[in-house]
């Protein structure tokens, strides 16, 4: 027998949702699982503060002048490291044009200042988009292929960007030699050139949080889901709607952006564009960055960045065995944590201090 006040039971069908709603429930974070929500905004005041006020302490040190070169100089390969991450890490490209195409982006905006006569607050944007016109036209073949190919293609992209910058007009080649008269930024009237590097600090410090803080957001997206799934099935990945050439073509779009602002502020804040950085050795120590830290991990290229810029100025007191010394450090490295130094450090430090974090009211086994 059925209560009075009870409801009567519906016999009509069950409301649909939208397909909006269905379209939002597939494609959107909850708010709850974004990482960004359990940001420590204390720690970020904390850090931001020590690295505003960093610059000026150095000034007052002996030497201080050198050490804030050194952290430009980790603000620009930390750029380019975490965005060849990007691509050869995250996604499984094996992609060699990296260094290709800082370049552009260095030979772009110094032609631009130099030899065109613009102000180099305005051709130092150009750089990024020509970096990205650049990886456009080198990823639209690329992404067809697969393994090797892609390896080969775009090291033959680095090769005859060299020829070409060295053995080009003299206004863009400077004889073979570079571009040596690129014009800075004009740091050096604010406050007398003993401060000048303390405004390349921040111009470099602004350039590196921005392409970290994008590059973080990336991967803790959807789309970052979607590279990690394209690297490792593609064809699992297909089969949830991920179309590989698009996504793939976006990334190099993305990593060139990033890739030229840095190679167009290391041309101003050097003075120079220079042919040299297309020597390989510099593309082997940009990769040790980045396998040193972690392959395919968010804070491995920062931390494999610092180390490397670092550790070879630590070293330097011992030139003649310099270079062994580094050798013989990263063959351990990679014997003894193949999978870089921040997996294994902080692995080390939950197994060291996750006991103070264990859940005391745990119900018993």
């Amino acid at each position: 027998m059925i209560g009075a006040n009870a409801e009567a039971p519906r016999t009509g069908p069950a409301p649909a949702r939208s397909a909006a709603a269905e379209r939002g429930g597939l494609t959107r974070l909850r708010p709850a699982a974004r990482p960004w929500t359990e940001t420590s905004w204390l720690g970020v005041g904390v850090v931001s503060v020590a690295m505003l006020v960093l610059p000026w302490t150095l000034t007052l040190v002996n030497g201080g002048n050198y050490v804030t070169h050194l952290i430009i100089t980790f603000f620009v390969w930390g750029i380019v490291a975490q965005c060849w991450n990007l691509i050869m890490g995250v996604s499984g490209i094996y992609s060699f044009g990296q260094l290709a195409l800082f370049q552009v982006g260095a030979f772009t905006t110094g032609v631009l200042s130099f030899s065109v006569g613009l102000s180099p607050w305005v051709s130092i944007w150009a750089a990024p988009i020509a970096a990205v016109i650049a990886a456009l036209v080198i990823g639209l073949p690329t992404l067809r292929l697969r393994g090797i190919y892609v390896v080969l293609l775009t090291l033959a992209f680095h090769e005859l960007l060299r020829n070409w910058i060295t053995t080009g007009p003299q206004w863009i080649s400077g004889g073979g030699y570079g571009l040596a008269r690129v014009p800075k930024l004009g740091f050096e009237y604010v406050m007398g050139p003993q401060y000048e590097r303390v405004f390349y600090y921040y111009t470099g410090l602004v350039f590196f949080g921005v392409a970290t803080y994008a590059i973080w957001r990336v991967l803790n997206s959807p789309i970052g889901l979607a590279f990690r799934a394209l690297r490792d099935s593609e064809d699992y990945a297909i089969s949830r709607g991920v179309d590989p050439f698009r996504f793939k073509l976006f990334l190099f779009a993305f990593s060139a952006f990033f890739t030229g602002l840095a190679g167009g502020f290391s041309a101003h804040y050097n003075g120079l564009a220079s042919t040299s950085l297309f020597d390989f050795g510099v593309m082997i120590n940009l990769l040790v960055m980045i396998v040193l830290g972690g392959w395919g991990t968010f804070a491995g290229p920062i931390f494999g960045t610092a180390i490397l810029t670092f550790l070879t100025e630590l070293l330097r007191a011992f030139d003649l065995y310099r270079i062994l010394a580094l050798g013989i450090a990263m063959a351990v490295i990679a014997v003894a944590a193949p999978e870089g130094l921040v997996p294994v450090l902080t692995r080390a430090f939950h197994s060291l201090f996750g006991v103070f974090f264990e859940d005391d009211e745990a119900p018993a086994p």
